[in-house]
């Protein structure tokens, strides 16, 4: 799932606490909206960085779960299958 664009509510581990400690506040949840995500992690854009012209990495291993909220897509319509006369 392409978590870019989504504000994602993440449950840390105790070493993403750890390597977060003094940069966000201490909590086992840390909420922000997701800038962009690579091979590292995710690049969140946090309520407390004002401007928000900053973001944070939050490394693939330093959380269990993500939450968010999603729109489902209706699914695509499809053709009738058979035989043509």
């Amino acid at each position: 799932m392409n978590l870019i664009g989504s504000t994602v509510s993440f449950h840390l581990l105790p070493q993403g606490r750890e390597a977060l400690k003094g940069i966000v506040p201490e909590s086992e949840f840390l909420e922000g909206f997701v800038v962009d995500e690579n091979h590292l992690g995710v690049w969140l854009s946090l309520p407390e960085f004002r401007p928000a012209t900053e973001a944070v990495l939050l490394k693939w291993e330093y959380f269990s779960t993500a939450t968010l909220e999603y729109e489902s897509e209706a699914p695509a319509e499809r053709l009738p299958a058979g035989f043509n006369r």
